[in-house]
């Protein structure tokens, strides 16, 4: 009976693989049941490995662990999907690189949510399919909503007052600000924002995740999401994620 309660049958998303040894890896796993965790599979860099086709970087797979005392290790691994499209463009696998690392750096360690489970799931699927830009700010305002990290657009995170005209943001409050508490300047990271570029945050957290591709976004207002949520994001963490620097290169 033991043995039976050290074994986890469950669905997983493989957020990340790095080399171990010669022949292992070390996995991330974001779980339908167990939330994240990390995993060992052996032999995985072999020729002959059954368990390689299961375990590919953003894979949507059937896996069961073995839970040790100090690490899981993967003993069967079989693929429900493996979004390949993301594995042949490569502005589409940068993003998908990207939103994994995000994923994983926001997100504890072995904390069962499956709203996080699915919502991350789904944006592996648009991300195979829709324009990945899109894709990737949709979901950056929504994993940031479900951790607590949402920002606020209807009133002043500093004195509460409602917001309405000449719209400025300040990303590491994560909200706008009025022009009394901003002392009408732009210091301090406060950043002028347009209303087409509020109406587009509301729309991201609300609308059917569906429909975003049925979305019609300026230049400018690209550029302004862009720079508010990557702000915002950093403050949220307290660094720079890494894939950014690549995916921002790549983009131009």
């Amino acid at each position: 009976m033991k043995l039976l309660q050290e074994i986890l049958k469950t669905k997983a998303i493989v957020l990340r693989a790095r080399n171990y040894s010669e022949a292992d890896q070390l996995l991330t796993l974001y779980t339908e049941k167990a939330g994240k965790l990390t995993a060992i599979v052996k032999g995985v860099k072999k020729p002959k490995s059954k368990l390689r086709g299961g375990v590919q970087v953003f894979s949507h797979t059937n896996i069961a662990l073995f839970l040790g005392k100090s690490l899981a290790t993967v003993t069967q691994a079989e693929p429900i999907d493996t979004f390949s499209p993301l594995r042949e463009d490569l502005l589409r696998m940068s993003y998908a690189a990207y939103l994994a690392e995000f994923f994983d750096v926001i997100t504890p360690e072995g904390e069962q949510d499956i709203r996080l489970f699915t919502l991350f799931l789904i944006g592996l699927h648009l991300l195979s399919l829709d324009d990945p830009w899109l894709v990737a700010r949709v979901m950056e305002i929504r994993l940031l909503t479900e951790l607590g990290y949402q920002l606020q657009l209807a009133n002043c995170v500093n004195c509460g007052q409602k917001v309405s005209l000449g719209i400025l943001f300040a990303p590491e409050s994560g909200g706008v600000i009025c022009p009394d508490c901003s002392g009408e300047k732009l210091g301090n990271g406060i950043i002028k924002i347009s209303g087409e570029t509020i109406v587009l945050l509301y729309q991201f957290m609300e609308m059917e995740l569906s429909k975003i591709n049925r979305l019609r976004i300026s230049a400018k207002a690209k550029k302004e999401i862009e720079e508010i949520l990557d702000l915002h994001i950093t403050a949220c963490l307290g660094k720079k994620l890494k894939s950014k620097d690549f995916l921002n290169s790549i983009s131009v």
